[in-house]
């Protein structure tokens, strides 16, 4: 499944759909907007300014520019377009940031716009590092929900100060060149690359029979790579370390 090509189409679909903070991908109205703002007090004047009718310039939306369209705040915005491919992710950019299930996530990269991706700019706050995010449409252009005056915005990539990025779990086989080599893997890691480790141990003999090869880092993983350390006559750690990862190829198939 092209999963990259779902999530474009529905980014194309919703260009000049409106901005409401706190909103999710419903319907644009008036009693929406009443709920946002009620749920959302400090952006009560940014939510009400973008509505004819609440501002009383309107007596009903017909012939407002937002008519019959969905709204979306940034993180909803990337949320709904993840999942119209499938992909599960929480709300709030700075919880996305943490918790989503990635396959790869750092600083920004030119390979961040030539695939399909989330991208994030930081906030400079350690309690929550990203203010704003975006979707990659992997032709070196962005769309994202920029904010109540824009709506959301189709732009180069370059046009915004973006700092990092990140790709889900499914979707990094379509992301091209591939990644880069990873450093270490360890309990908590997720990913293709942790797929590719679990793989190969169970093709070498070092069965998984509770989890098998689910991209998730377990301690069910890291008792297996002890006993191919032990084997290869490498300190047993249970940690993916470069030595480890390079007798195991994993490096070489992340680069075929």
């Amino acid at each position: 499944m092209d999963r990259g090509r779902i999530v474009r189409e529905f980014a194309l679909s919703a260009i000049g759909s409106p901005y409401v903070y706190g909103g999710t991908g419903m319907r644009c109205t008036p009693d929406y907007r009443l709920a946002r703002m009620d749920q959302y007090p400090a952006y009560a004047d940014a939510i009400k300014a973008q509505c004819p009718r609440l501002m009383g310039t309107r007596q009903g939306c017909a012939g407002c520019r937002y008519e019959g369209m969905d709204c979306f705040d940034c993180a909803g915005f990337v949320r709904r377009g993840f999942q119209a491919a499938g992909i599960s992710l929480p709300s709030g950019a700075s919880t996305q940031w943490r918790t989503g299930n990635w396959a790869y996530k750092g600083p920004l990269a030119p390979r961040a716009f030539q695939g399909v991706c989330a991208l994030y700019r930081e906030s400079g706050d350690s309690r929550y590092p990203m203010r704003h995010t975006g979707i990659s449409l992997g032709d070196g252009r962005v769309a994202d929900a920029r904010g109540h005056q824009q709506g959301v915005l189709l732009v180069q990539g370059h046009a915004y100060p973006w700092t990092h990025y990140a790709v889900p779990n499914g979707m990094e086989e379509e992301m091209l060149p591939p990644f880069p080599e990873p450093q270490e893997l360890s309990v908590g890691a997720k990913g293709g690359a942790v797929r590719r480790l679990q793989e190969r141990l169970m093709a070498l003999g070092y069965p998984l029979r509770r989890f098998g090869a689910d991209g998730i880092f377990g301690r069910e993983t890291a008792g297996a790579l002890r006993a191919f350390q032990h084997v290869a006559g490498l300190p047993p750690t249970g940690r993916g370390d470069r030595k480890t990862l390079a007798l195991l190829n994993i490096h070489r198939e992340e680069n075929t």
